[in-house]
């Protein structure tokens, strides 16, 4: 899936993590941690730079959520 319209999101602090609810957003194929972009249509997308795959952020794909170790 290729997301030719996007835009890196900016303003993130990466030093805050990436859910409320104690979530990390990874590639399921490679573990890497994705960048969230905004997309033309005006909905977000994840997308994993080393495995140049991505998906909506609506949409997560099997093992896209990972628990953070200090969540709970």
């Amino acid at each position: 899936m290729s997301y030719p319209f996007r835009v890196r999101r900016a303003g993130a602090d990466p030093a805050l993590p990436d859910s409320g609810r104690g979530y990390r957003h990874a590639c399921p194929h490679c573990g890497q941690d994705l960048t969230l972009y905004d997309l033309r249509d005006g909905d977000q997308a994840y997308w994993c730079e080393g495995c140049d795959k991505g998906h909506r952020a609506g949409d997560p794909p099997p093992g896209a959520l990972q628990p953070l170790p200090n969540a709970g």
